[in-house]
């Protein structure tokens, strides 16, 4: 299994994550940025590169806004939704 390290430090906005996600996933410069791109891109087509059996760590939550918070947990439920499908997601400290 393919695992991806995201330091989340010094996000602040959800594009944030998307820059640091989605060139780790080798998606392509036209793949959306909001959730719903993600949940397709990741679990239902062969958008990205890399394919499903993959970890994504996103560390250092805890110097998030809670704003930024909020959105991960919303990325975490579309993870939650998708269980089994081959992508996972965990958050260092939990969020």
């Amino acid at each position: 299994m393919r695992k991806i390290d995201l330091d989340a430090s010094a996000w602040t906005k959800p594009d944030d994550f998307y820059d640091a996600l989605l060139p780790q996933l080798g998606a392509p410069d036209w793949h959306g940025r909001n959730l719903d791109a993600i949940e397709d891109s990741i679990f239902g087509g062969d958008i990205n590169s890399v394919q499903s059996l993959f970890h994504i760590s996103i560390a250092r939550t805890d110097e998030l806004s809670r704003s930024m918070k909020d959105f991960l947990i919303r990325v975490n439920d579309v993870f939650a939704d998708n269980k089994g499908a081959g992508a996972t997601i965990s958050f260092s400290p939990p969020l």
